[in-house]
């Protein structure tokens, strides 16, 4: 527990000022929002799995003789989910002498003080989904961990833009051809509506969203009211996604989209049919605040662990653009 610049600054005992977990702030963290945008799916099972089902083409001019056309064809699904955990450590007693003594108690057991249940609902908690989303939902790329250590971050799971990324190389997704990102506002929004134009006929008539890194939302907005002028401003649905003009997708940041494993600016932008994007869960409860709570010694230990998988069923449904790397 790092309380060294507390007592550098108020001393190294407690006095009774009348500060109390309202004299506590802290700044704000990041939601775990990815998971709104998929759907979700409860399951036992470390893969999920199932088929696509599809069928050649079928219709041919009548003659009597039987000339059969088309056949049936299925796919096989699998998409996977990552055990992943939370297990951290503190000793109470750094609380004792030092301005944060109201976190403290007599109480024998450090496990009933104060200072643990601020610590797992004010800390723990919301650090775990911000973890998720920032790290491991967008850009994570699984890594088996090194017995014994911690793992690094980003490594708990294959976030999104890894599971894209496999099915363009296995062929299963075609991006859309358009070149890199404008740097142009009013580039942006006409790069945008070629997006839209790129996507198959059958489907552009289906609302959807289009998840992207949240600066390029505003960036859309202000190319827009830049394109079009004020008297045709962008239209923004109930959801905060923004409508592109004159069709049936919407754009959308996702925190988890901003960066890439590598920590450079992300550039993958992807389209799907919500009921196509799943989000396997087992135990997930746990990540939003069970924890198993041991007392080793004048040592308070933490544990909670719960799975989690990002995937698509037909792949082929899924809409990117090319000029991400």
């Amino acid at each position: 527990m790092l309380v060294s610049e507390i007592v550098a600054a108020f001393g190294a005992y407690y006095l009774n000022h009348g500060q109390n977990m309202n004299s506590l702030y802290s700044q704000l963290y990041q939601g775990f929002v990815t998971e709104k945008v998929f759907t979700p799916v409860i399951t036992d099972n470390q893969i999920w799995r199932a088929s696509e089902a599809r069928h050649s083409r079928i219709v041919q001019p009548f003659q009597k003789a039987f000339t059969p056309t088309g056949t049936a064809e299925f796919k096989p699904v699998e998409i996977r989910q990552y055990n992943l955990k939370a297990d951290l450590s503190e000793y109470p007693d750094d609380l004792k002498s030092a301005w944060l003594g109201f976190l403290s108690s007599t109480n024998v057991k450090r496990t009933e003080w104060p200072f643990i249940k601020y610590w797992m609902e004010k800390l723990i908690v919301p650090r775990i989904q911000q973890d998720i989303e920032l790290n491991e939902a967008g850009r994570g790329v699984f890594a088996a961990p090194t017995p014994g250590t911690a793992g690094a971050a980003g490594t708990a799971m294959n976030g999104i833009q890894k599971i894209i990324n496999d099915h363009i190389t296995a062929t299963r997704i075609a991006p859309i051809a358009l070149g890199a990102i404008p740097t142009d506002n009013v580039e942006l929004v006409e790069y945008f509506e070629d997006y839209h134009a790129g996507i198959p006929i059958l489907y552009q008539n289906i609302p959807m969203t289009t998840y992207v890194p949240e600066p390029l939302v505003l960036r859309y907005k202000r190319g827009y009211r830049a394109k079009y002028g004020k008297d045709t401003d962008f239209q923004t649905n109930a959801d905060g996604s923004v409508k592109i003009m004159d069709t049936q997708l919407s754009l959308a940041g996702l925190p988890s989209m901003n960066f890439k494993a590598n920590g450079s600016v992300n550039d993958r932008i992807f389209t799907t049919p919500k009921e196509n994007a799943i989000m396997l869960k087992k135990g997930f409860n746990n990540a939003n605040g069970i924890f198993n709570v041991q007392e080793d010694g004048r040592e308070v230990k933490l544990l909670t662990d719960w799975w989690l998988g990002f995937g698509f069923i037909i792949p082929e449904l899924v809409w990117v653009n090319d000029g991400a790397a």
